[in-house]
């Protein structure tokens, strides 16, 4: 009834008055087959989204989201309206009823997003307003979650939330900020009961810009009460930004110390306590994202119910040709649990817990990258890079003996070159070292990846991907991967491309949300449109 109503509005909207439409649409199709190690099984998908989006008169907007998803490339299979709402905004004034994102602060309390190739989509069913006036904002909002997660299949949480937001300038440089969220949830067990919980998350920041500099810091608390069990926790997180730029120098420090669901070895991959983490919070990840092939497989998961960790980067432009990029992270558990004899454990707490730590005992995970880029005139660029990375995963039950040990020495290099205004191309290569105590009987491996992009016209593309390894043990049983892929630009707005190849698959990560991607042979087919 809600669709054909919805529906109904939007057609006599555009048939009664003056409208600006918007029209975008992805059609995207697979057919190949997927592996898990030796093992091959068909593998076909067919998605078709289109948003729709209507300006109407008196500064009302309206919009739906038509997806056509089955069978999945990830996720689950759908068929129909998937989002819709109706907006109102002058300026001032924004209301939104229906589907809608958001974002608190940095997220340590609400950061509403959708990741599509991730599966990952925690926008809100309900009603968003917000208000601004002069140094005023103020916003609520109200609605529900249902939060389905790819991969951890008993995830299919229920949530009803209300909060809001307020900020205020007191003066140019510095913003003072307070967030409050309340949330009903209902969380699926293993033996098919469910528990209902309730949570409440208060948060306070404040946001210090100069021309030279800023500083953002943020703290929040969580509270949640298992009703079932009538039984209450604490957790709380704090980050902090600060951000110095002067001429050809700039550098900025960044600081996490997430502890919202400490928990014991037994519990801290529990995904069904009603005490963890929400899935509508996403505060920053404190790591590089990278764009590097090798280095976008991530080795790390942060872990938000019990982590601390900072970020130091640092940019230095030599002259007008030559830009330096510096990045080191570091991140670990706060404390340590001992096993007891009678098989539970005795949490043990770090004096300096407030940092991080290279003790294997607390699960350390470190990266060093550094970057160059260097112009040697308008039409040629050369960029070479090196990055070192470790993780340990500490065994609480066989101690030191039994830790997974794993890190890579990464070098990429990319060389890119315009010929003229209509032909330019790129070339990629990506070495990697890995060193995997867990891969028993080759511990030691390499890697290597190849591309050549060219465009033609700008109309035109032409890519090539080749990646091997040393590797005789890799989890897809292959030893190399070859892809090709072909673009067309129909017009500014119309773009379609076919590939056809092996691809590897492997573990990528956005915004601390990470998938498992299963290495894919064979066609693939997208076409993107803007009306």
């Amino acid at each position: 009834m809600k669709t054909i109503l919805f529906l109904t509005l939007t057609f006599y909207s555009i048939l009664s008055a003056q409208i600006n439409p918007s029209v975008s649409n992805l059609l995207r199709y697979g057919n190949g087959s997927q592996s898990i190690g030796k093992l091959n099984s068909d593998f076909q998908y067919l998605e078709n989204l289109t948003d729709f989006r209507l300006g109407l008169p008196e500064n009302f907007n309206l919009g739906f989201r038509l997806l056509y998803d089955d069978p999945p490339e990830i996720g689950e299979r759908f068929k129909g309206i998937q989002k819709r709402f109706i907006e109102f905004s002058d300026g001032n004034v924004n209301v939104r009823v229906g589907n809608s994102s958001e974002l608190y602060g940095r997220g340590l309390v609400l950061n509403l997003f959708e990741n599509r190739g991730l599966a990952y989509d925690t926008w809100l069913d309900g009603i968003k307003a917000i208000y601004k006036i002069d140094d005023l904002k103020a916003s609520i909002i109200a609605g529900e979650i249902n939060f389905r997660d790819s991969v951890t299949i008993t995830r299919f949480e229920k949530y009803k939330i209300r909060g809001g937001n307020f900020e205020y300038r007191l003066f140019e440089p510095l913003k003072l900020g307070t967030s409050f969220i309340y949330a009903e949830s209902v969380i699926p067990q293993f033996d098919g009961n469910k528990l209902n919980a309730v949570s409440e998350l208060p948060e306070v920041y404040f946001d210090l810009n100069s021309e030279k500099f800023s500083w953002f810091l943020s703290f929040a608390s969580k509270w949640t009460n298992t009703v079932s069990f009538k039984k209450s926790k604490n957790g709380n997180g704090l980050y902090s930004s600060f951000s110095f730029a002067h001429k050809s120098f700039g550098i900025t420090l960044e600081y996490k110390n997430y502890n919202f669901d400490e928990q014991n070895p037994y519990l801290q991959n529990d995904e069904t306590r009603t005490t963890k983490f929400l899935p509508f919070q996403n505060p920053p990840i404190v790591m590089k994202e990278h764009s590097y092939v090798f280095l976008s497989r991530s080795l790390h998961q942060v872990d938000f119910n019990d982590e601390v960790g900072f970020q130091i980067d640092a940019n230095y432009s030599a002259n007008e040709d030559l830009n330096f990029n510096f990045n080191f992270s570091l991140a670990s558990r706060h404390n340590f649990y001992a096993l007891n004899n009678n098989f539970t454990f005795q949490k043990e707490i770090r004096n300096t817990n407030f940092l991080p730590t290279f003790d294997e005992k607390y699960s350390p995970y470190l990266e060093f990258f550094s970057e160059g880029e260097y112009y040697f005139d308008l039409y040629t660029a050369f960029r070479f890079g090196i990055a070192y990375r470790e993780k340990t995963i500490y065994n609480y039950f066989t101690g030191k003996s039994g830790n997974h040990v794993i890190s890579s020495f990464i070098i990429p290099l990319q060389f890119q070159h315009t010929f003229s205004t209509n032909f330019s191309s790129l070339f990629q290569y990506e070495f990697e070292n890995v060193e995997d105590n867990y891969n028993s009987e080759q511990p030691n491996f390499n890697n290597h990846f190849f591309s050549i992009l060219a465009s033609i016209y700008r109309k035109i593309s032409f890519a090539i991907r080749y990646e091997l390894t040393s590797n005789n043990f890799d989890v897809s049983g292959r030893k190399d991967w070859f892809l090709s892929e072909v673009g067309y630009r129909i017009s500014g707005a119309n773009l379609i491309t076919f590939s056809y190849g092996r691809e590897k698959g492997g573990q990528v990560c956005t915004n601390g949300v990470c998938r498992y991607l299963l290495p894919f042979k064979g066609f693939r087919l997208s076409f993107q449109t803007n009306i």
